[in-house]
């Protein structure tokens, strides 16, 4: 099958750079048969000290009777940034979702780190935590992620789940809030602010676990003018620190500037080898 193509001379647009990320801490770690190529690979040499990080291996999934994803074979390199893209309906939240645990596979396997994700791993309490701190999911709708009485209980939410000291927690809270300039609207009910305003406190909410792996679906998604070009330099600097990225969207100048190469979806729920324009010349 055709994946992807690479992406490493294109121009990029201009971004501001945003702000410093936090300290990148130690997380813990999640934990053969032939590997599934990695998309990259194709197009440039693989670096020898390369580390899959995300692993599909044959991966079906579909919602009651109807294929959503067909026989997905990818593998994503601690460290990568990569772009989704294809039509609505295609798949890309849903492969998005099964990163995280939410869906599993009805045929084929998904392993994180070496770990295959399945139901009955999700049952270990343990396992899903290590999931969950290490793979972060900033939904399309921030609605849909914002759930507690005040941003500062978002932000602590995960911390708190993972088991650390309050002590910490506050401080990861603290540090979250200000590096995305939200420190005045700690107090503040998630469904009382804007759409902007609910896009980072969700970011923060993920940022606050400091995970590997990053996940966006349609980050862009109603967004202003000012909130996007925020975004625009938020996401390159989670990229420069060495974070994976995967992001689904349609906005080709956000896929040029951040793609280390593109996984297209075609209409088969597949991947689909589709002609690449740039736009950003």
């Amino acid at each position: 099958m055709s994946f992807v193509h690479s992406h490493e001379h294109a121009a990029r647009p201009h971004v501001h750079e945003g702000d410093p990320l936090l300290t990148r801490r130690d997380m813990p770690h999640v934990g053969d048969s032939d590997p599934a190529p990695h998309p990259a690979g194709l197009h440039r040499p693989r670096h020898e000290s390369a580390h899959a990080l995300i692993e599909f291996r044959d991966f079906c999934y579909a919602y009651e009777s109807e294929p959503v994803l067909r026989h997905i074979d990818l593998e994503i390199d601690a460290g990568d940034s990569v772009v989704l893209m294809g039509y609505n309906g295609s798949g890309k939240s849903t492969l998005l979702k099964a990163m995280n645990g939410l869906v599993f596979p009805q045929q084929g396997a998904y392993l994180f780190d070496g770990a295959p994700v399945t139901p009955e791993s999700m049952k270990d309490q343990a396992f899903a935590k290590r999931l969950h701190q290490r793979v972060g999911f900033i939904f399309q709708d921030s609605d849909a992620q914002l759930f507690c009485s005040s941003v500062e209980e978002e932000v602590a939410f995960g911390p708190r789940q993972m088991g650390l000291p309050e002590e910490e927690v506050e401080r990861r809270v603290a540090d979250a809030c200000r590096l995305l300039d939200i420190e005045h609207l700690r107090a503040r009910a998630p469904y009382h602010l804007s759409g902007g305003e609910k896009k980072k406190a969700a970011i923060a909410c993920i940022l606050s676990m400091n995970p590997d792996v990053y996940c966006f679906d349609e980050p862009l998604n109603g967004l202003d003018v000012k909130t996007r070009d925020w975004l625009y330099g938020f996401l390159q600097t989670l990229k420069k620190s060495g974070k994976t990225l995967i992001v689904s969207t349609h906005d080709q100048s956000l896929a040029d500037a951040l793609a280390d190469y593109f996984v297209y979806m075609g209409d088969m729920h597949e991947y689909s080898d589709m002609p690449h324009v740039h736009i950003n010349r």
